[in-house]
């Protein structure tokens, strides 16, 4: 059973709690309500080693969670929807008993919770409906005056919050409300959809990992006699550091021949020790003065990681890569594997034009995957030889005679020029059409 945490008001959560209700959804539920939104923030710092995944009673909670959420954490919020606003509208009618056109409502700023299309739907025209529009830094006395200024005016005859503080204010006021809230078959698809996202991450944590460190040229010490027993005691100071890191990763370590080992273990392991990774490289490289490499291969058996890993450790000797690559089940790689700039590309095209072309230019499909991965990373279309250069670790010459290659060949094309501070020829900019 997975356990969840559930935050929000406590109306909200009980309301929450009711929908589930008698639902297997193999989901045990830690209840977390708050007086403010504002305490989201501690509930996830205090709790997030207790549970799998977070489910937000409101778009609030939902918003300020993702200030201190981490990439890996689960969580999902059932947002409100055409048909909350609608039952919202329809318990109006129902319940003053008249036929409403004037009504005051707040919203959340972010149009992707879909309300503001369907508002748009009902033509309500300016007079009929007031709007406020709210952030996450709310003022709940603020919201509320402002449906409560409306209703005494006489220009809006009832008020419809997402907000459970605003709700019970209003009531308070005399003022009549209804609440926005997501049907319980929202709820129960929003959770159902979060224990999924668990179940795959679970599954895919546990695959195999196998991690393949190559010390280049170690083999070639130690080829006079005099050399042995040096190179005996760097291999046993060597072994000494990976332990350290396979115990880390609670994984098996075993040599593969000199200067090669190879790391068992899985997938969650290796994926929650990249750092340790990253220190132990460094720190081999200090103590063989060689360079070192390492691939990260996964997979559902230890052949097909093993196997995935030998395709990454050649990737990692390409003076092109990192030091670290991972090949992933389905052929992607990732390059400086656990940096902010990690770089992910397929090394495969279904596009037979495409392969054809590259082909004839000279260029494999992985380096154009690469080329289209760091463009799409950085957001810009258009850019330099020099750019993308610093960006992939090439040399500008490599680059010019790559996109050379590439626009003779209409895979892309001289969007420009940019003009140097320093003497020569203006600089092409490059984009990709391909």
């Amino acid at each position: 059973m997975y356990r969840i945490g559930v935050v929000g008001p406590k109306l909200s959560i009980e309301r929450t709690m009711q929908a589930l209700q008698g639902q297997q959804l193999e989901a045990n539920y830690e209840l977390y309500p708050y007086e403010h939104a504002r305490e989201t923030v501690d509930i996830i710092h205090r709790n997030r080693e207790n549970v799998h995944g977070w489910v937000f009673t409101g778009p609030i909670p939902y918003l300020t969670a993702q200030t201190v959420l981490h990439k890996k954490e689960h969580a999902i919020y059932c947002p409100p929807t055409g048909a909350s606003l609608y039952k919202a509208i329809l318990q109006a009618v129902y319940s003053l008993d008249t036929n409403i056109k004037e009504m005051s409502i707040d919203m959340p700023d972010n149009e992707s919770w879909g309300m503001m299309d369907s508002l748009e739907e009902l033509n309500f025209t300016e007079n009929q409906l007031r709007k406020y529009v709210f952030s996450i830094d709310y003022d709940v006395q603020e919201m509320v005056e402002f449906h409560v200024r409306h209703w005494q005016e006489g220009l809006t005859k009832a008020a419809i919050t997402c907000l459970y503080a605003v709700y019970e204010e209003l009531l308070e006021r005399g003022v009549p409300v209804f609440k926005i809230n997501s049907t319980k078959l929202e709820t129960i698809q929003a959770v159902r959809m979060l224990v999924e996202q668990i179940r795959s991450s679970a599954f895919k944590d546990s695959q195999i990992g196998v991690l393949m460190i190559e010390i280049d040229r170690l083999h070639e010490a130690g080829k006079h006699s005099a050399e042995r027993y040096q190179l005996q005691h760097m291999e046993l100071k060597i072994k000494s550091l990976l332990l350290h890191h396979c115990e880390r990763i609670d994984g098996s370590l075993h040599q593969d021949g000199t200067g090669r080992y190879l790391m068992y273990g899985s997938r969650g392991g290796m994926a929650r020790n990249m750092d340790s990774l990253f220190a132990t490289m460094r720190q081999l490289e200090l103590d063989t003065d060689l360079p070192s490499f390492a691939g990260i291969g996964f997979g559902e058996t230890a052949f097909d990681a093993e196997r995935h890993a030998r395709k990454a450790i050649q990737y990692a000797k390409d003076d092109e890569a990192g030091p670290i690559i991972i090949y992933e089940t389905d052929g992607t790689i990732v390059e400086m594997a656990g940096e902010d700039q990690a770089l992910s590309y397929e090394t495969y095209s279904s596009d037979v034009e495409l392969l054809e072309q590259l082909n004839k230019a000279g260029v494999s499909i992985r380096t154009f995957q690469k080329i289209k991965a760091y463009i799409r990373r950085i957001g810009k279309e258009e850019f330099t030889a020099s750019e993308l250069a610093s960006g992939l670790s090439m040399t500008v010459r490599h680059v010019q005679r790559i996109m050379g290659s590439l626009t003779a060949f209409s895979l892309a094309e001289i969007a420009g020029s940019e003009l140097n501070t320093r003497r020569g020829r203006p600089s092409n900019r490059y984009r990709l059409i391909r």
